[in-house]
């Protein structure tokens, strides 16, 4: 027994320490159970089939039996943009098309930019445990994660950085009239942070499960979930200017002198803990046909205090509420189908979900009485760092999951899956998605379970998201369209133990 301890206690702390990088649904993966990886997310609510299913619906907690789970995947994402030279991406105040836009690379600073960090792994973990004949209790690791983005100053024209950290007409800032200083660094301000540009978001969640069946077929369960995340972020500090700490500065000195935003970029990893709950249903309507649903709350998040100047809310960061259901039809013993709608409600969290208004609500000309362009306002709450500060414009996304598993034999079972969700990015957001370029729509997976003998059982599984991108001018890019896309490739290994 203390062997079998240990080896939970090891998967545990793995877990916690190995980087995640999930970045399919949004960032959210295109599922967590290794067999309803097989199945493009499919039959997590409806059909649970080892204890990672749990994190998907706590009801199944119950279905599956003693068993361990431990899984090491490959993930690979590349994300990539088309940037603008530095003339077309940085507009200072007082030019009548403000804009922000990524520089790209080559010649003339309108090619292609990859991002550095393509490879990583991501680990496993899940137990469950019978109470009694009707019920269970269960606990799973689970990750999420911002994919890790590294733009390197050196792939950029003239190697000013995506942001144009490195281009000192950008940072430290410079204004135009009313200040006389025109061209000359704002007293009390200093640069903030490099040309190199990437996010690093990890999100660790541990769910503690609990399902008993109620009635004939029909089981209920509930989690508490403990999750805790990180937060890294660089080259970023061409935004000041944008800022509520800066701006407000500046209107109450009228110029005079500027506050830099000290919690903005490359302030390396910041930490928070947080929680949720989720409740879920199983129902077994008859041998061929099963029913499914679940609900997690947002996840109630600590701050991210080292990035209160460019998180909106000062730093606030929850994770987003999902609800799934679906059903599972198994015509005979051998073959099941299983279909899933999935709901993120990434509009919950502002940080994620704020449109990108800077250029027109955020104006410091206007502030001061002089709009920048036609139309322009300043409310300190549009700023970075406000109460409604700019975010990533992420929109709620909805998800169809179909998967197929066929059981060749009493050892082997064959899984192929199939996902859709329409990108959470909308054209006029491009700017900020630069870091966060979540534009898969399409997932294609396979996967299968062997059964070595009666205790132990492999299962494999593999996913491509095929290349899709987003494209649009915007408030923040002027009359200029960068390109951002994205494609990725899984695949993972999982072990179990049958007791």
């Amino acid at each position: 027994m203390g062997k079998k301890v240990n080896l939970g206690a090891f998967a545990l702390a793995w877990g916690a320490l190995v980087p995640v990088a999930h970045a399919t649904n949004g960032y959210m993966s295109h599922g967590y159970s290794p067999a309803a990886k097989g199945m493009a997310g499919a039959g997590s609510v409806s059909m649970p089939q080892d204890t990672l299913a749990i994190v998907a619906n706590p009801a199944g907690a119950n279905r599956v039996g003693r068993r361990a789970d431990v899984g090491l995947s490959w993930f690979s994402p590349n994300r990539e943009y088309d940037g603008l030279t530095p003339s077309d991406a940085f507009c200072t105040t007082g030019c009548t098309q403000g804009a922000f836009a990524p520089i790209g690379s080559g010649p003339d600073g309108r090619g292609t930019v990859e991002s550095r960090n393509t490879d990583f792994l991501i680990p496993n973990f899940g137990y469950t445990q019978p109470l009694d004949d009707r019920s269970a209790i269960g606990v799973a690791l689970f990750g999420n994660g911002g994919m890790n983005t590294d733009y390197r100053s050196n792939d950029t024209f003239m190697r000013f950085g995506a942001f144009g950290g490195n281009n000192g007409f950008a940072n430290p800032p410079a204004y135009l009239p009313p200040d006389p200083r025109a061209g000359m660094q704002v007293p009390g301000t200093s640069a903030q942070g490099g040309g190199n540009v990437g996010v690093n978001l990890e999100q660790i969640g541990l769910s503690l499960a609990y399902s008993r069946e109620v009635a004939e077929g029909l089981s209920l369960g509930a989690a508490f979930l403990l999750a805790y995340q990180t937060l890294e972020v660089k080259g970023v500090g061409a935004f000041q200017g944008f800022t509520q700490t800066f701006t407000e500065s500046m209107i109450a000195s009228r110029t005079m002198r500027g506050v830099s935003p000290a919690n903005l970029s490359d302030n390396g990893k910041d930490s928070a803990w947080g929680y949720g709950f989720q409740l879920g249903g199983l129902w077994d309507i008859n041998p061929m046909f099963s029913l499914g649903a679940s609900y997690r709350t947002k996840m109630y998040m600590g701050k991210f205090d080292d990035y209160s100047d460019l998180l909106a809310e000062g730093g606030d960061f929850d994770i987003p509420a999902v609800g799934t259901i679906g059903f599972a039809l198994k015509p005979n013993d051998r073959l099941a189908f299983a279909f899933d709608v999935q709901r993120i409600w990434y509009s919950e969290v502002p940080s994620i979900a704020n449109k990108n208004d800077l250029a027109l609500k955020c104006d410091l000309g206007a502030g001061l009485g002089q709009p920048s362009q036609p139309g322009a306002t300043y409310d300190a709450r549009y700023c970075l760092g406000g109460s409604k500060g700019a975010g990533f414009g992420w929109d709620d996304m909805t998800i169809f999951k179909l998967g197929v598993q066929y059981a060749v034999n009493d050892k082997l079972k064959l899984r192929a899956g199939y996902s859709h969700g329409d990108n959470p990015i909308d054209g006029s957001q491009v700017a900020f998605n630069t870091l966060t370029p979540a534009t898969p729509e399409d997932h294609y997976t396979i996967g299968a379970s062997y059964l070595l003998n009666d205790n132990f059982e492999l299962t494999f599984w593999g996913m491509y998201a095929p290349e899709n991108s987003v494209k649009g001018p915007g408030a923040f890019t002027g009359n200029q369209a960068p390109e951002i896309r994205m494609h990725q490739y899984e695949l993972g290994l999982n072990f179990a133990w049958l007791y």
